[in-house]
């Protein structure tokens, strides 16, 4: 599955944040996109996520496994730069 996810679209605090990613990866099909832009069947049982937040992109490849510990964690816990806990929708 390939996602394209742009963070901007929705001004929700960071904790909301990730618990609507990981609910997404625990349930990709039955859970509410908020800022989802593209959702599409790949054929490939690994997960692509495109994301993008503030000024930066980010792509993810994300097994099963990988997937589960996300959605557990944090997405952020998998990154190496600082998330604004707070931003507009324009971005900042």
């Amino acid at each position: 599955m390939h996602v394209k996810i742009n963070r901007n679209l929705c001004d929700a605090h960071l904790a909301f944040c990730e618990r609507c990613l990981g609910r997404f990866l625990l349930y990709p099909e039955g859970y509410e996109r908020r800022c989802f832009e593209v959702l599409e069947d790949d054929g490939s049982p690994d997960l692509h996520i495109q994301l993008h937040t503030g000024e930066r992109d980010l792509d993810l490849t994300l097994n099963e496994e990988q997937r589960t510990m996300m959605a557990g964690e944090g997405w952020t816990s998998f990154i190496n730069f600082d998330v604004p806990m707070y931003r507009t929708k324009s971005g900042t």
